[in-house]
């Protein structure tokens, strides 16, 4: 199915069923209105300066004993409430729509964070689907995501670069131990001459135990990339 076809029929949806708020139910084209965006918590403080989650003791949890291949990872949010919610419905309930306030959202909190370069980024790469997981899905959320990210902060989405050359079991249904053994050798680097030398800024949509995007940074690294930093909506728990 073309994309223009999917628009069409996205449209008609939209006149027989009014998209609405998924927080306070008014209509709103983008499934989230300003308003309610306002409200979503940011991750508690203090967190952990690589990897961005937060600190219940004074060694961070999620990286001790582990080695992380991006210079650091933040979260624009809380994964709680309204950003669980709408996350949910971009990625599972086909609200395509809320790429964008959730993009606005990323980018107020790159535009607000201080302890992260995020400035030296050079390109915008989103995680990548397996091709017959996303012709199920019909999209990949965290490409949307980055493509609007694209048109916000200037960088150019390089799409495509990044590939999930092995299909893998759903991270969600699996412990820490094995959502890192299920993503190693998953990824590749499809134009190595495009990527080389270039500090990239990866984006997805929820990190647990930042197995997958450490996965991806090592591809990266090994495929030409200077540095990576990450960027996601939120950590899961």
């Amino acid at each position: 199915m073309t994309s223009q076809v999917e628009s069409m029929l996205d449209g008609l949806f939209d006149l027989v069923f009014p998209p609405k708020c998924i927080s306070c139910g008014n209509l709103n084209p983008h499934y989230l209105c300003a308003s309610c965006l306002t409200e979503i918590a940011p991750v508690p403080r203090p967190y952990c300066m690589r990897c961005g989650h937060p600190l219940f003791r004074e060694r961070c949890s999620s990286c001790w004993g582990r080695v992380r291949s991006f210079e650091a990872a933040r979260a624009a949010g809380d994964y709680s409430g309204i950003l669980r919610d709408a996350i949910h419905a971009f990625k599972y309930g086909g609200a395509r729509a809320l790429a964008d306030p959730l993009a606005h959202l990323l980018c107020r909190y790159l535009a607000m964070s201080s302890d992260i370069p995020w400035r030296r980024a050079e390109c915008i790469i989103p995680v990548p689907m397996h091709p017959a997981k996303e012709r199920i899905r019909g999209y990949n959320q965290s490409v949307l995501l980055a493509e609007c990210l694209a048109d916000m902060t200037g960088l150019p989405a390089l799409n495509g670069i990044l590939v999930r050359s092995r299909h893998t079991k759903a991270q969600v249904s699996l412990s820490g131990k094995r959502r890192r053994e299920n993503v190693v050798g998953a990824f590749g680097v499809s134009k190595p001459s495009e990527l080389s030398g270039k500090t990239v800024l990866l984006v997805d949509d929820v990190a647990t135990t930042c197995s997958t995007i450490h996965e991806c940074s090592v591809t990266l690294l090994a495929g030409g990339a200077r540095r990576v930093y990450v960027a996601c909506l939120a950590f899961g728990a």
